[in-house]
């Protein structure tokens, strides 16, 4: 039975001319270095398939992943971890032979297809088969750079960018368009990375730590960090395990989800109005909220376990009432909503909604 999911290859540009350029023993451990970031931060939803000199080749079932914007900032995560990991090496080396000198000129691009796959397995490994498997490997030479200049770029094709519900999740996108024998003329989205990494330098950090909580929470779940991210940060799956009646975005940044984003969640005559303060995805996220006369910011933190996620949820002392009663109304809150979220994704996984592996 054919199954649908998103084709993932991460490239490595420049890595041709860097190789001819540079010094192999210095160019093979840079570049060693370059993959094994990349591998270590490659978890759920992103399943490795297979590699191709200089790239990896992923996949990842569209069930894994509740909010499309979950998925991208996979994406964009991963090519964070590569830039850090490049630029941490260029500011500790002091080497001065051609592959540390040339550094600077690696970058990374990834290239994005939806579509129809079957799993064969061929002994103890599984190959993807199926046309669309193809279309990412044709998608790696493009003229993307010659056109517009981007070097960094995501490359969706127009099937992903459609499934994703792209253009509401990003910048500013470019159309882009090859033809490739066989396969004829692919539509494609240009998605420039530079800007994530920009974002990424600005953020200022906003954590409550759980040793400076007032009211807190922990629980362990057995699902991966970006699958609870998704119930977590997803207004209508929130209202869901927390019981509130509906909850909605009321900000006017329109776009994806992030820092200034503000909602209104509602149960009964109870309202609680939200603004993001923080938000690093999988990791954290922090929100300003107020609720029944008393404000607050509350910090949900994810740690990835062996088998599962340790979630944290902390709350600072409300300024305008820090009574024992306010502080055991907000636990009580706390401990009923969040003990209702393991059951609510397992019906979910149970229903064939979303799956976890």
């Amino acid at each position: 039975m054919a199954n649908k999911g998103f084709f993932i290859i991460t490239d490595i540009s420049g890595y041709t001319e860097y190789l001819t350029e540079s010094e192999l023993d210095h160019a093979h451990e840079i570049l060693q270095s370059l993959f094994d970031a990349q591998l270590n931060h490659i978890k759920f939803p992103l399943k490795i398939s297979g590699f191709r000199g200089d790239a990896i080749f992923m996949y990842t079932p569209e069930l894994c992943f509740v909010n499309p914007q979950t998925f991208l900032e996979t994406l964009e995560n991963l090519y964070i971890v590569f830039l850090e990991t490049l630029r941490q090496m260029q500011f500790n080396t002091t080497c001065p032979c051609r592959a540390c000198r040339n550094i600077h000129k690696l970058d990374l691009k990834l290239c994005v297809h939806y579509g129809e796959y079957i799993v064969q397995k061929l002994g103890d490994r599984e190959e993807l088969l199926g046309a669309d498997v193809i279309v990412p490997h044709r998608m790696l030479k493009n003229h993307v750079i010659e056109q517009t200049g981007i070097k960094a770029y995501a490359l969706f094709s127009q099937a992903a960018a459609d499934a994703l519900h792209l253009s509401e999740l990003s910048q500013p996108l470019i159309s882009h368009t090859e033809s490739y024998e066989h396969l004829g003329e692919v539509k494609m989205q240009v998605f420039d990375l530079a800007p994530v990494w920009e974002n990424a330098q600005e953020r200022k950090r906003n954590f409550v730590s759980k040793e400076e909580a007032w009211v807190s929470l922990e629980i362990d779940l057995p699902y991966p960090p970006t699958l609870i991210w998704g119930y977590l940060t997803k207004p209508d799956l929130e209202a869901g395990f927390l019981g509130y009646d509906y909850a909605e975005r009321i900000d006017t940044l329109g776009g994806r989800v992030r820092e200034d984003a503000g909602f209104h969640c509602a149960h009964g005559d109870l309202h609680i109005y939200s603004k993001i303060l923080d938000w690093k995805p999988f990791e954290y996220y922090t929100l300003e909220q107020s609720a029944l006369g008393i404000s607050y910011i509350c910090t949900r933190h994810l740690t990835p376990l062996e088998n599962g996620t340790h979630l944290g949820v902390y709350l600072t002392k409300p300024p305008e009432n820090s009574s024992d009663e306010v502080r055991q109304m907000l636990q009580s809150v706390m401990n009923n909503g969040y003990a209702r979220l393991h059951s609510y994704i397992e019906r979910d996984i149970n229903a064939g909604k979303i799956t976890a592996n």
